[in-house]
């Protein structure tokens, strides 16, 4: 449930007139292990799985996992980006996968952690497009003025019960994106389509050779492309993610498609995934600078950027 400013704080409509449009300031991958976990005691994580899903005979996937829950991820997070989040005014977190210990909210957390007192935002359950909704509600609030900046961070843990019928993170990762009126990656509106019809449903079409959005996206200079995208791209493909990150895979690839200093020309770039499950189809057009990006925060694990 987000945490709303007073009404009284709203913006006047001079205010959003006078503000500049949203762009992407920083893409910063994040990597943890079991050394970043708060603690091993899971006896109140594991009580709660049986008490939803009935005794389970089998424990080690808790037992032997890194435990890194999404409470742990944002005392990092606030810690290495302190310096970033002075004037952020809307923070947006993103669960890919449930959290291993069930206790821990991670916007809550982040609002004893942030400075000053941003509007607060959760998004989960979403699968693939929980990034793409919460960019978008950023992109909203920024265009209009009712926010400056935006901290939208989107998190996957990998201490999971087996479950064949999902895609499991194969790490602890996280990615976070800093935007705001003065960035060097102007972004448009993200958007996100419904297919109509079951995802892994046998025989159902793949994405159309005329593009990874099916019609929904105009052409671009290139694609970041999800690994929901498994047919034929009409535009070249700049990067692809990585299988085993269904939430976060997408924006590991742009950050690594950012590090590159390739003399890369600059133009329309398309982010785009497609979720193996739910009916969604998702895309972000953004404006990257020739050649590689201007510095950001240096990611935790240099292996996280390709």
């Amino acid at each position: 449930m987000p945490l709303t400013p007073h009404p009284g704080t709203r913006r006047s409509p001079a205010a959003r007139e006078r503000a500049a449009g949203p762009s992407i300031e920083r893409v910063i991958p994040f990597a943890f292990t079991a050394a970043d976990s708060g603690g091993n005691d899971t006896r109140a994580f594991r009580d709660h799985v049986e008490s939803v899903y009935g005794t389970l005979p089998d424990f080690s996937w808790l037992e032997d996992g890194t435990a890194v829950s999404y409470h742990d991820m944002a005392r990092v997070i606030a810690r290495e980006l302190a310096a970033e989040l002075a004037d952020i005014d809307l923070v947006i977190t993103v669960d890919g996968s449930p959290d291993c210990r069930h206790q821990s909210f991670p916007s809550c957390l982040l609002s004893d952690l942030m400075p000053g007192d941003p509007m607060l935002l959760g998004i989960s359950e979403q699968g693939v497009a929980g990034p793409f909704t919460a960019l978008r509600v950023a992109y909203d609030r920024l265009a209009d003025g009712s926010s400056r900046r935006a901290l939208v961070l989107v998190m996957e843990q990998s201490t999971l019960p087996p479950d064949d019928r999902a895609v499991r993170p194969v790490r602890d990762v996280a990615v976070a994106l800093l935007l705001g009126p003065d960035g060097a990656i102007p972004l448009e509106r993200p958007v996100v389509t419904v297919d109509g019809r079951s995802r892994g449903t046998a025989g159902a079409p793949e994405p159309a050779e005329d593009g990874p959005g099916g019609g929904y996206f105009p052409r671009a200079d290139g694609v970041v492309a999800g690994a929901g995208l498994t047919g034929p791209l009409r535009d070249t493909v700049l990067a692809r993610a990585e299988p085993g990150h269904p939430c976060a895979g997408v924006w590991l690839a742009l950050a690594g498609l950012l590090e590159r200093a390739d003399g890369r020309p600059g133009g329309r770039v398309l982010i785009a995934d497609r979720d193996p499950v739910l009916p969604y189809h998702c895309g972000l057009l953004l404006t990257l600078p020739a050649g590689r990006a201007p510095a950001r925060v240096a990611p935790r694990r240099k292996e996280l950027v390709p």
